[in-house]
């Protein structure tokens, strides 16, 4: 979402109308979730995927009238049939329902994006609300507010208690979704912050836990002390930081809720400096790869400095959902399965 918002934002902020489609629900086997967006912009080219090539064209000729016509919205439904679109990436069958819509360089769309980016960007909850309207030849309009801590973005105002209802149901959603209230229809979409993943190590596992948390919504921050091994060719999309010593990586971070520690480095001596001031933090989870036998030796050590037991009692090691993972791919598929498990229950 973030990246998306972000495509949106500078073609706004620069005068450059775009269309925007967006997944309003989908059913059977459709290959991309409501909520998910696609930008066209005025030039032809597109920014993000709604899920194959015959949908993404049917988008781009909708999109040329819209540009022409410099206004409107309209919602279409597409039946994915496996056999007749075969040669064009949809084989998944399923139906999905789009909303594709014309959104000019106005000062109502950067504001309402630019606070959508600033949420997305700064960790913070909210959602943005689309009120959908008909009018009596079909055609659809839309107006849109952010929500965030009840506070209220936009170019149409909703009162106390619809913000209210909309609030309720928003922090139940893990997805976008039709909300429809006593005001109308709206689609909410959630700007949920999904966590930071703080990986202290950055071999081979990392990588590939990386790669996996990325793709499930965590923002990811890796830290060693070899550049050799931290640097974004081999962590794309990722915060990479070379440190100069493990003693006080934390300090430039805030650490609190929403905060995912993995303390995976090359030797028991950094896991025990790292862990002794990730138990310092109120992190949401906290976790150590490793055996047994060295969870041991690093647990004695600590109790011996005035650790308590219940302090290592909030760590997950060994780390990982128990999945009989062996090679660092599994692995990491078992790490960032407890990541996504412990998200869930503390939401």
């Amino acid at each position: 979402m973030l990246k998306n918002s972000e495509v949106l934002y500078d073609s706004l902020k620069q005068g450059k109308a775009v269309v925007m489609a967006t997944i309003l629900s989908k059913q059977g086997s459709a290959p991309r979730s409501a909520g998910t967006k696609m930008i066209v912009h005025a030039e032809g080219d597109i920014s993000g995927t709604i899920g194959g090539g015959w949908v993404e064209a049917q988008v781009q000729k909708q999109a040329t009238d819209l540009f022409e016509r410099k206004e409107g919205a309209l919602i279409r439904e597409f039946t994915l049939d496996s056999n007749r679109y075969a040669d064009m990436d949809m084989v998944c069958g399923g139906n999905v329902t789009l909303l594709i819509e014309y959104l000019p360089a106005n000062n109502d769309n950067i504001k309402v994006f630019s606070k959508l980016l600033e949420i997305l960007s700064n960790n913070q909850n909210g959602f943005m609300v689309s009120r959908l309207q008909r009018d009596k030849r079909g055609n659809y309009t839309l107006e849109r507010s952010i929500i965030s801590d009840r506070q209220q973005t936009g170019v149409f105002p909703l009162g106390e208690q619809t913000v209210g209802q909309l609030s309720k149901q928003a922090e139940l959603m893990r997805s976008p979704g039709l909300i429809t209230i006593d005001d109308g229809t709206f689609f909410v979409e959630p700007a949920r912050f999904n966590g930071v993943l703080y990986l202290l190590g950055a071999g081979h596992l990392a990588v590939e836990t990386a790669k996996l948390a990325l793709h499930t919504g965590f923002k990811t921050v890796v830290m060693d002390d070899r550049g050799t091994f931290a640097n974004e060719e081999r962590f794309p999309g990722s915060r990479v930081h070379v440190v100069e010593g493990f003693e006080h990586c934390f300090a430039p971070f805030s650490i609190g809720h929403g905060s995912y520690i993995v303390i995976m480095t090359r030797g028991h001596l950094y896991d025990q400096i790292l862990l002794e001031q990730a138990l310092h933090t109120p992190a949401t989870y906290i976790g150590m790869i490793g055996s047994r036998s060295k969870r041991k030796i690093i647990y004695d050590y600590l109790l011996s400095q005035g650790v308590s037991q219940e302090q290592l009692d909030r760590v997950h090691a060994p780390i990982g959902l128990s999945i009989g993972a062996q090679t660092p791919e599994e692995i990491a598929v078992s790490i960032v399965a407890e990541l996504i498990q412990v998200r869930f229950q503390t939401i």
